[in-house]
């Protein structure tokens, strides 16, 4: 065969990852050789543009319907075309460095780069969605989360401004990373809840199932197993670790069913502002004590502060842009 036809098929192998060393040393000469053939640059780039398209399977677990599942739109991103010589010159100087793994890591990561996605979620909403690795995250009202469309590193690493909570899949090799402020949050797969809005003074990282460890900027990380939480106060960067035995509760908070037992209503108050993105306030000198019930916080504000009313005999209104609970 000649030589056009025998880089195309090299090309087909080296995109499949079979190519043997001498195939592949062969196939970067061959590039190298014709880096102004226009008919190369138009295979080379529809190939990768199939191979991208390919969907990906098995994200979705059989108990879960798709329909349930929020896909985010991802991010408007540029992408950077390089001509056939800039990526024969890459390819060169890739050969040198090792082998064809690398070669492969690092020019899908030129011709198909990583992009990071975002997901939001307004005022009382809240979304399901599955990240690439099959890792399930529910996103609570309010909140951000930041994450790359494929996870290609050692590392599985997203960021988090606001709520969530993760069902992390399992990847000893590949440890999962939250990022949120001041702390990161570490796991190989495991079940917990985050709680780190920018507007509150503490970050709460509960953990339902596993292992995780938690670690203040470049702080020594610490440990939490089942039914612990960490809270770290962001002023003092103060980090306390504590039991939670009612950490189950987190699964049904992620889909908006607050269970309290006689948490003093305050704390109540500031799970409504949170989650409803209100501002609420009591009277002054008024402490109505602790609250016993749950809270169904996907319906309007006003029909959990009217429960509240009725339980704690106490009564709403509106101010000025604001509620205000009032004997």
């Amino acid at each position: 065969m000649d030589k056009k036809e025998e880089l195309k098929l090299l090309y087909q192998l080296y995109l499949t990852n079979q190519c043997s060393s001498a195939e592949l040393e062969r196939f970067f000469s061959l590039i190298r050789e014709n880096q102004d053939d226009d008919e190369l640059i138009g295979l080379l780039s529809a190939t990768w543009d199939r191979t991208e398209a390919i969907p990906e399977t098995g994200l979705i677990p059989p108990f879960l319907p798709e329909k349930e599942i929020t896909q985010s739109k991802p991010m408007q991103t540029r992408r950077i075309s390089y001509s056939l010589r800039q990526f024969a010159a890459a390819a060169a100087i890739l050969l040198v460095l090792g082998g064809a793994y690398l070669y492969r890591a690092q020019i899908s990561q030129i011709v198909n780069p990583v992009q990071q996605l975002e997901t939001f979620s307004k005022n009382a909403e809240r979304k399901q969605f599955i990240l690439a690795d099959g890792t399930r995250v529910w996103l609570s009202p309010n909140s951000k989360l930041t994450y790359p469309d494929r996870f290609n590193d050692d590392k599985r690493i997203v960021s988090l401004d606001g709520e969530a909570f993760f069902e992390v899949t399992h990847d000893a090799a590949r440890p999962f990373i939250i990022q949120s402020e001041q702390i990161s949050t570490t796991v190989l797969g495991t079940s917990f809840n985050v709680s780190a809005y920018k507007d509150q003074q503490e970050i709460n990282v509960t953990l339902v199932t596993g292992k995780v460890a938690v670690a203040l900027k470049s702080s020594v990380p610490v440990i939490i197993t089942s039914n612990q939480r960490i809270t770290i106060d962001k002023s003092s960067e103060k980090i306390t670790k504590t039991d939670f035995p009612d950490a189950e509760d987190f699964l049904n908070r992620r889909l908006g069913l607050f269970d309290y037992k006689g948490i003093p209503f305050r704390n109540v108050i500031t799970d409504l502002e949170l989650q409803y993105h209100s501002k609420i306030s009591l009277s002054p000198d008024f402490d109505p004590g602790k609250f016993y019930g749950q809270l169904d916080m996907t319906v309007p504000i006003e029909q959990c502060l009217n429960k509240l009313s009725t339980v704690m005999e106490v009564s709403w209104k509106k101010e000025g842009g604001q509620y205000v609970i009032v004997r």
